[in-house]
Formats: C-alpha cells, structure tokens, sequence
C-alpha cells in the first residue's frame, strides 16, 4: 500500500493531461532520483469506451480509490482492479483502461 503522502518531493506543476481533460496526472521526483505520478482518471462516457495509455519505462500502478478494468498488452482479457490493488505494465508496452467512476492512482515508475 502507497504511503497516503510523499514528503521531500518536487512536484512538476504542469499536469500531463488527456482524453480532454479526463485524464490528468502530476510528476513528483524524489530527492533519491525516483520519479512517481499522481492521477485522476474520470468515468469513461459513451464517445471514449476506453482509455489507452502507452508505457516507456516499468510501471507499477497502485489504485488509491476508485476501480476500473484493465487490459494489458498481450492479454485477451479486462481484469478488474480496485483501491489497495496494483497492477504491473513492461516498458514500451501499453494498456487500456475503462472505468464508470473515478479513479485515483499513483504511478511507480519503476525502470
């Protein structure tokens, strides 16, 4: 479980931001060179059935609330993840995301 605050951080004030505006995060660094993102991810609506995201480096992404259905590259099918759960993507890979409430997640980038 992420810890529920990060301290001695730098945060990038410029959100990356997608899907107009429906999904945005920020980029913490640590003082130890590691890198996070902080995310909100707004209900999928009838015009995006689903978010795809790419990856460059390993990604562990921890639900902090909210749950949604993911499919990674290379699977055949969505599994469901909620707050409390994490789930792993290689780099230079990508998932797809969907979603009917908000989720709020932290991105351990891990490569």
């Amino acid at each position: 479980m992420s810890a529920a605050q990060f301290t001695n951080v730098t945060v990038n004030a410029q959100a990356t931001i997608s899907y107009d505006g429906r999904c945005s995060s920020h980029t913490i660094m640590f003082e130890d060179g590691r890198h996070k993102t902080l995310g909100v991810i707004l209900p999928c609506d009838n015009t995006i059935e689903q978010y795809q995201f790419s990856t460059n480096t390993s990604e562990r992404i921890e639900i902090i609330s909210g749950e949604c259905e993911v499919k990674i590259n290379g699977d055949e099918e969505f599994s469901y993840y909620r707050a409390g759960q994490s789930f792993v993507v290689q780099g230079n890979s990508s998932f797809n995301l969907r979603t009917d409430e908000i989720v709020q997640y932290v991105c351990h980038l891990e490569g």
